[in-house]
Parts: structure tokens; sequence; C-alpha cells
């Protein structure tokens, strides 16, 4: 079974609340989970950085829903391909310039703990350039 990446940015919808970002975090968890994906989503108060992987045939529909959702618009695709690596074990949700919720602090929180160890990676040039721009969508100021 051959594992895939898909990293994009995106504009939010303006008007966001931390209540219908919860309701994303506990949706996308629930799909995720049960297609076999995992990976971040980024969220700095207007635009989305997402990377996510895992099997193929997950990813497709994982991808679609994505695509389809009224929460974000013009969906630019940085990356799309086979990947050899998993990188995330778990989904995170980061949120910078956000009051937030309780939820989404704990999913930062747990965000901060993967930064670390991916920000090895890439100081020992191991990581994706997919990986290396969600790192750069995360540390640019806002």
């Amino acid at each position: 079974m051959s594992n895939r990446a898909v990293a994009y940015v995106s504009t939010a919808v303006a008007g966001l609340t931390p209540t219908d970002l919860d309701h994303l975090l506990v949706d996308a968890r629930a799909h995720n989970q049960m297609a076999g994906v995992t990976g971040v989503l980024l969220y700095d108060g207007h635009r989305f950085f997402q990377y996510f992987e895992g099997p193929a045939e997950g990813m497709e529909r994982i991808y679609e829903r994505i695509k389809n959702s009224r929460m974000h618009v013009q969906l630019h695709e940085l990356h799309n391909g086979p990947v050899d690596h998993l990188y995330f074990s778990h989904w995170h949700m980061g949120c910078r310039l956000t009051e937030g919720s309780i939820l989404q602090k704990i999913s930062t929180q747990q965000w901060l703990h993967e930064v670390e160890l991916l920000q090895d990676d890439v100081a020992q040039d191991a990581a994706s350039p997919a990986l290396r721009e969600l790192l750069a969508f995360w540390e640019q100021p806002h």
C-alpha cells in the first residue's frame, strides 16, 4: 500500500468563529481516522495551511471533502504525491492570532511538540519541501 501526502494553502471564509473551528476539528478528526489519514491543519486567523498523509484511497476521499468545504476558498495545492515516510501519528490543528477554544488550545499544544520534531528533520535536511513550507507558514510573523 503506497502512502501519499497533500499540502495546500487556502483562504478562510470571513467570520469563522472558534465554534466553527471546533466543528471543523472534530469533523476532520472523525473522517480522517476512518480513512487512515493523519496530518496537521494550521490556521492563522485568515488562511489555512494543511498537510495530510495516508493511504491513497483514504487520501482521495478526504481531499474531495476538503475541496468541497465551505470554510475556505482559493485552495492552492503545493504538493500532491507519494511519500516514503508518514510524519504525523495524530491529527493536529494549530491556531495563531485567535482566542480559540479549549479544544483548539490543546490541539495547538500538541502541534507545538510536533514542530520541534519537524525542525530537527529540517535541520538534518530530511524533511520534504512540503513540510518545509508548513513550518515556514507557522513561523512567519502575523
